[in-house]
């Protein structure tokens, strides 16, 4: 009833732009209220066709996702999958995570309505291994529908397990999308599989958990509509008053049914769940009148409908009908069978369609890289020649950093000579003053030395100082043991404080604010130190004896301590300006 609305505000809206800027404003409007009100931005996109010719490339690739995205959400059924395949080749190439996410799983979709189930699930899976989870645009809701996409395919092909795993995939990301009511509905599917399995301990679960959920955030006309399932693993368990209870609350708060107690269409297997429980209370004609209304529909090719009356009349001792309904129920059963078998010759042909679509993509590729063998002919001389150029380059920068790192070593070698000597000094000054003496020379002789090493290192730029500090070689000693298994790397408490030396000397601003005077633990501060030096939140975890997770926690309190950012990725590059 809106659509006109939002055609004369697309019109508005083109009429206030020009260009390709009223292309882009309307197919943002349209994507703006595509997932809300899909039929509103399929009647957008289709007014824009008229426009089509003056589109650019990208627009018009935009203009037909978009497109057959409201299509998809209208419930379109899919007869081709060419567009769908332009449009991955093009967002591989062109597009944004949310992009190539969305034509992955259209061409799903397209592979689903033509009956290729193993394509589709393979486009399903490539779909949701495009997605940037990690990013704030992250469309959610769409790659919660892929999920969903994903699971009625495991259920067509009985992979209860699989089925149960993309429901909880589709509940966590629509949760992430704020959908709260997909997230139960996702939450609700999962029964279903689970009582397929044979657990109907974790239907009971479940169904109690998602009825409260709905209690909880305001769909009460939902919570009784989840004992469907429930109700029948009452029954088949002769638990009636149970049963009872459930089926009052079902039939008169689920909406499910009209005034004349009929349910809605595509729920008449209820009425054998009816019937069965007429039949254990002792009321064959009540039951009787529930399996032959379930028999109208043809459910189950009418055997569940036969069954019933079967017992029905077992119950009353009427062998002529006995013996009618117990060779119509084979006669049902044969025939659920040769569907099965059928069905299961489907899935045979739809395998093997597409693993020979595969071979002929291999063919083709092959064909191509055969095309491309004279390319690489000319590239082979220039890839010797940047090769080359690069060897040597790296020749030289190792000797560099080796030549550093000597530098490097030497001046620390220096500066603890330098301290035991201090030390000896104030021994000897109580015992041999012959001793002193020479002492105080050696002190300044080396003092002398070191200051000539400090004034050599801090001509360096700041990347060869970095390249000598991580050259030294305590920090080498720590990269070392980071490699090494857990039991094996502990580092002494006299490699700790080895450690602390070198960056005091190196970095001095670093270890007062951070070591000194950062507040903080232990381990966070070894975190920070660690962290500084380059390395990562496994090898960290490796020298500490602990989890990557206490690792990213101790960053993430680190940066809050020292900088009031909590972000554990952030730590790096708050430590590096110091």
């Amino acid at each position: 009833m809106r659509r006109p609305f939002y055609i004369v505000l697309l019109l508005l809206t083109v009429a206030a732009c020009g260009g390709q800027g009223r292309h882009e404003a309307a197919l943002r409007h349209a994507q703006s209220v595509l997932n809300e009100r899909p039929d509103s931005a399929l009647a957008i996109l289709d007014s824009l066709g008229r426009y089509e010719g003056g589109f650019t490339r990208s627009a018009l690739m935009r203009w037909q996702l978009l497109r057959l995205s409201a299509q998809n959400k209208c419930d379109t059924v899919f007869l081709s999958d060419s567009l769908q395949r332009e449009l991955v080749g093009y967002f591989d190439r062109h597009g944004t995570a949310n992009e190539r996410m969305t034509a992955h799983y259209l061409l799903g979709r397209a592979y689903s309505d033509m009956g290729e189930a193993p394509m589709a699930l393979q486009c399903f899976l490539d779909a949701v291994s495009c997605a940037d989870t990690t990013a704030a645009d992250c469309d959610f809701y769409s790659l919660s529908g892929v999920f969903g996409q994903m699971a009625f395919v495991y259920e067509s092909q009985h992979l209860y397990d699989e089925e149960i795993e993309a429901w909880e995939r589709f509940s966590h990301y629509s949760q992430k999308a704020g959908d709260v009511f997909g997230f139960i509905k996702g939450q609700e599917y999962k029964v279903v599989p689970y009582y397929a399995k044979g657990d109907t301990a974790t239907c009971f679960q479940l169904t109690e958990k998602v009825h409260h959920l709905y209690l909880d955030h305001g769909y009460p006309e939902k919570a009784d509509g989840v004992y469907y399932t429930a109700i029948m693993i009452l029954l088949d368990n002769g638990q009636y008053s149970c049963a009872s209870r459930l089926m009052r609350l079902f039939e008169g708060n689920s909406g499910f049914f009209d005034s004349c107690g009929n349910i809605k269409s595509g729920m008449e297997h209820y009425y054998y769940s009816k019937g069965l429980y007429y039949l254990g209370v002792h009321h064959p004609d009540s039951a009787e009148f529930f399996f032959r209304k379930l028999l109208r529909y043809h459910v189950n090719k009418d055997y569940e409908a036969c069954k019933g009356l079967l017992s029905v009349y077992q119950s009353r001792c009427d062998a002529d009908s006995i013996l009618k309904y117990s060779m119509l129920c084979e006669r049902a059963l044969d025939s659920i069978q040769a569907e099965d078998q059928s069905e299961a010759v489907s899935v045979t042909h739809s395998l093997y369609n597409y693993n020979r679509m595969g071979r002929l993509a291999s063919q083709r590729a092959l064909e191509l890289e055969r095309r491309k063998k004279w390319i690489w002919v000319v590239s082979m001389m220039f890839l010797i020649t940047v090769t080359a150029g690069t060897v040597l380059f790296r020749k030289q920068r190792k000797a560099q950093e080796a030549e550093l790192g000597r530098l490097s070593s030497e001046r620390m070698a220096a500066i603890r000579q330098l301290e035991t000597s201090q030390q000896e000094l104030h021994l000897l000054e109580q015992n041999n003053k012959s001793m002193i003496e020479k002492k105080k020379e050696e002190i300044v002789r080396l003092s002398e030395k070191v200051a000539e090493y400090e004034s050599r290192f801090v001509l360096l730029p700041d990347e060869k100082r970095e390249a000598a500090l991580q050259n030294d070689e305590t920090v080498l000693l720590f990269w070392k043991k980071a490699k090494g298994k857990r039991e094996e790397s502990l580092p002494e408490p006299s490699e700790w404080t080895q450690l602390k030396a070198v960056l005091q000397k190196n970095i001095p601003d670093f270890y007062k604010k951070v070591v000194l005077e950062g507040g903080l633990s232990e381990q966070e501060s070894q975190t920070c130190m660690l962290c500084r030096l380059g390395f990562h939140t496994g090898e960290i975890a490796v020298l500490l004896d602990t989890t990557s997770q206490r690792i990213t926690n101790a960053k993430s309190s680190s940066g809050r301590v020292l900088f009031g950012d909590s972000k554990a990725s952030s730590l790096k590059s708050h430590l590096m300006e110091l």
